[in-house]
């Protein structure tokens, strides 16, 4: 059985390699971008089982990034977490207004995240 694959969308590649390295090691296929049209031309052609998405990213940004990946027949039905460091009611209640999978403010544990995704995907 293939193992399920999960998007890392964000520009910050400490924050990518450090989460990428833990769900890797929990048995998930790790794919990564650092731009909006990297990460739609990912999402489009890798169809992963779930994505981890920033807000604040070059080319596109995360509000429009998932605007397009909700509206997409390719891929509005992969779940998306929300990993950001801005902890805005604004931008919480824009988000909140896509079908998210989750919400979460970094720093995220790695733990924490990994429980999440196990909950959405399972393994």
């Amino acid at each position: 059985m293939p193992k399920k694959k999960i998007l890392i969308i964000d520009d910050d590649r400490t924050f990518v390699m450090l989460i990428g390295r833990s769900i890797t090691q929990a048995g998930y296929e790790v794919i990564s971008a650092f731009d909006g049209v990297q990460a739609l031309r990912l999402a489009f052609n890798e169809n992963p089982d779930l994505i981890i998405l920033d807000i604040r990213f070059p080319a596109g940004g995360g509000i429009e990034t998932l605007k397009k990946l909700n509206t997409s027949s390719k891929t509005w039905n992969i779940p998306i977490i929300i990993s950001t460091s801005y902890d805005d009611p604004e931008v919480k209640r824009k988000v909140e207004e896509y079908d998210i999978a989750g919400f979460m403010l970094k720093p995220v544990d790695p733990e924490k995240i990994l429980l999440k995704i196990q909950n959405i995907i399972g393994k």
